[in-house]
């Protein structure tokens, strides 16, 4: 700044002191004073760690949602099982019963015809 001054025909001592009064004016604000550069590699810095955050939020609600599908999933294959066990039982009761009856059936129906049959044969 003091070579510009001189150059266009500023006494050097003047230039100087110009020169020193403008660092000491400006230099409370040169501090605060930042680089394209470094705004954007600390906006980076920070988006980068708010994205670590939300995709480690999210990691955390996609585990526990699984785990409560997962939950969920045992409860109802739990109680599928328990109802085809209670059908089972029942199927097998109703079979049994069924037998009893048919072969009740088959001994009324021999008991009926039997006679029939014996006294046309005799």
């Amino acid at each position: 700044y003091v070579k510009q001054l001189t150059g266009a025909g500023v006494e050097a001592q003047v230039a100087e002191i110009h020169a020193m009064t403008m660092k000491q004016a400006f230099g409370m604000y040169i501090d605060d004073v930042i680089t394209k550069g470094y705004l954007d590699a600390t906006l980076d810095a920070r988006f980068a760690e708010q994205d670590l955050r939300w995709e480690s939020r999210f990691a955390e609600q996609d585990l526990r949602i699984e785990q409560r599908f997962a939950e969920q999933n045992l409860k109802i294959e739990k109680r599928i099982s328990e109802l085809d066990s209670k059908f089972e039982k029942r199927f097998n009761s109703t079979e049994s019963d069924l037998r009893v009856l048919k072969w009740g059936q088959a001994v009324l129906v021999a008991a009926v015809l039997l006679p029939q049959v014996a006294r046309l044969a005799g």
